[in-house]
């Protein structure tokens, strides 16, 4: 009876840990009622202590959208530290949607989810504190459709 009980037990712990192997920080924020307006900025601070000295990462821009996002594309302003001290900004475009309106990503119940990358094999330093800041940059305002965005850190696909 107890090795009954005792292996789904273990299958779940084994589970959930493939599920967060290698990320560092992963955080999402929720866009109140789906919309975002162009001056709402959306900050993720970053603390570097779940860094491994010596590693490098990957970046990416996770995104939940709903069937009423009426676009393929997304433009963001992205403002970070991730590779100096200072702030820099860049405004990125992003595919949402193939060429055929198909949603790239996954998604079920009318939402989608999308990891769209911002930065591959970047060296982190335990060190610092890292920011980022997006911001929508489309013509919309309020852009419909966002329901949450978020930022993902993981060791880089080379380094596991």
């Amino acid at each position: 009876m107890r090795s009954a009980l005792l292996f789904p037990v273990l299958l779940l712990f084994a589970f959930s840990l493939s599920c967060t192997e290698g990320e560092a920080y992963y955080r999402f924020r929720h866009i109140d009622k789906g919309k975002w307006i162009r001056d709402s900025t959306i900050c993720f601070p970053m603390d570097s202590l779940a860094l491994q000295p010596g590693e490098n990462y990957d970046v990416s821009i996770e995104i939940t959208t709903s069937l009423s996002y009426p676009y393929r594309d997304l433009w963001l302003k992205v403002t970070h530290n991730f590779t100096d001290t200072l702030l820099r900004s860049d405004t990125v475009h992003f595919r949402i949607a193939d060429d055929y309106g198909r949603w790239l990503g996954s998604g079920a119940g009318g939402l989608n989810q999308l990891s769209l990358p911002l930065f591959s094999s970047l060296p982190l330093d335990t060190a610092s504190r890292y920011v980022v800041h997006l911001q929508q940059a489309m013509e919309a305002d309020p852009l419909p459709g966002i329901e949450r965005i978020g930022i993902k850190v993981a060791v880089g696909k080379g380094e596991r």
